[in-house]
């Protein structure tokens, strides 16, 4: 199956400036060519005119939970975890993300079966159970009066409590069979958990440099839910290569991100502002606790770890974190490209969202579920995955937080959505 894309001012995922008036073609899934100028139309099996849009990469969410889509996972059978989570997967495609990294949860499933083409939805670089300390962010208990045993998530696999060195080692090497392409720990306190202060430490030393040398044995990383400095600081000495949130980060910290390259996830989902047309932001599960109600402020607000990502030119990329209900993922997943165009600028917003996340995946080396392609760039050997834009977002990234703008999504050459008039105005030509 041969494909071009004509008149294509597209963006690369990484330099602002568009290629001009580009030919792409594709061949079965992959990006073979990229032409300047004319280009003969015989040979092609479908041809899509771009004259007036932007293509950029398909987009790339290094931060979901496509089995966290609901406040009530304790009263769901498996099943119907997982059937949820294959809706999940299908959203977030039609929203235009062809691939995210999930940070946690029973996916492998869902990955397998969209990878096989039996349901829609992006490629998934999967965390598989996130490892938590006891009483730790994902200790999935319920209550004070549930055992280790009694809850569901942790019986599930979506959650695995490890205590200690040993422990660590087992749980993350199960969890790299089980497929893992990188290593998720809870490294500190959360919004959603409800037994753990935010500024609490969540495991030593020694329990985080096990679970990174058993994924740097496997050619992997870590990741890890952070918030605090204190926190960071412990795993950038345990070598942890990416955090997620790092919203109470100092200029120490920045400092040391920035001197060991560590990648962040700002995560802004919990910035107050709700999605329009959806739901408010869901409240935090935790009984009141005044220390963390002034967390939770400052998260609304993160004046200070934008300046420091900004002023260090520390790597981003683009993750939200969205759960909690179908409706609040589907209402809520773009939104979030107004607040990192708000933080980061438009163009550095969206680098994090295709060559920033290009360069982080890259990082699974031999755990990457899909190396036979390049994902979140738009070049020769990509990759057939991309969008056409209704205005140039590198120039104003809040024209993706409006659906509509998305015109088409094609993920491995297929197309997904086409909302590109009929051919002669610049849709599909055959």
């Amino acid at each position: 199956m041969r494909t071009l894309i004509r008149h294509a001012d597209f963006f690369d995922g990484k330099n602002k400036r568009l290629h001009e008036q580009a030919g792409i073609v594709i061949e079965d899934n992959l990006i073979r060519e990229i032409i300047s100028g004319d280009i003969s139309l015989e040979n092609f099996d479908n041809i899509y005119d771009a004259q007036g849009y932007t293509v950029i990469p398909g987009l790339v969410d290094a931060h979901v939970h496509l089995s966290w889509h609901s406040t009530d996972l304790d009263r769901m059978r498996l099943d119907e975890v997982a059937v949820r989570a294959a809706k999940v997967a299908e959203i977030m495609l039609l929203k235009g993300f062809t691939t995210v990294r999930d940070a946690g949860g029973v996916t492998y499933g869902v990955k397998k079966c969209i990878d096989n083409g039996i349901i829609p939805g992006p490629r998934v670089f999967p965390s598989n159970g996130y490892i938590s300390q006891t009483s730790g962010h994902g200790d999935g208990r319920g209550s004070r009066a549930q055992s280790v045993d009694m809850s569901p998530r942790i019986r599930s696999g979506a959650c695995v409590i490890a205590d200690g060195a040993a422990e660590m080692l087992k749980a993350a090497r199960e969890q790299l069979f089980l497929g893992a392409s990188q290593i998720k720990l809870m490294a500190g306190g959360g919004f959603s958990s409800r037994y753990d202060p935010i500024r609490t430490l969540q495991f030593t030393l020694e329990e985080m440099r096990a679970a990174v040398d058993a994924a740097a044995d496997f050619g992997t990383y870590v990741m890890a839910h952070i918030y605090t400095p204190a926190a960071m600081r412990r795993a950038a000495q345990a070598g942890v290569r990416s955090f997620e949130h790092a919203t109470f980060m100092d200029e120490e910290t920045a400092r040391v991100i920035q001197a060991q390259g560590i990648w962040v996830c700002p995560c802004p989902q919990f910035d107050g502002e709700a999605p329009k047309g959806g739901p408010e932001p869901p409240r935090a599960l935790k009984p009141p606790n005044p220390f963390d109600d002034e967390y939770i402020a400052m998260s609304r607000n993160p004046v200070q770890a934008t300046e420091l990502i900004n002023r260090f030119d520390l790597p981003i990329v683009f993750g939200t974190d969205v759960g909690f209900s179908l409706e609040f993922i589907a209402a809520g997943q773009l939104r979030d490209f107004r607040a990192y165009k708000k933080r980061f600028g438009s163009h550095n917003g969206l680098v994090s969202a295709t060559g920033g996340a290009h360069e982080l995946l890259k990082l699974s080396t031999s755990q990457n579920p899909y190396p036979q392609g390049k994902i979140g760039v738009l070049e020769t050997g990509s990759f057939a995955d991309l969008l056409f834009v209704r205005g140039n977002p590198a120039e104003d990234l809040a024209i993706l937080a409006e659906p509509d703008n998305i015109a088409l999504i094609m993920k491995d050459g297929a197309v997904y959505k086409n909302a590109v008039p009929a051919p002669g105005e610049g849709g599909a030509l055959s």
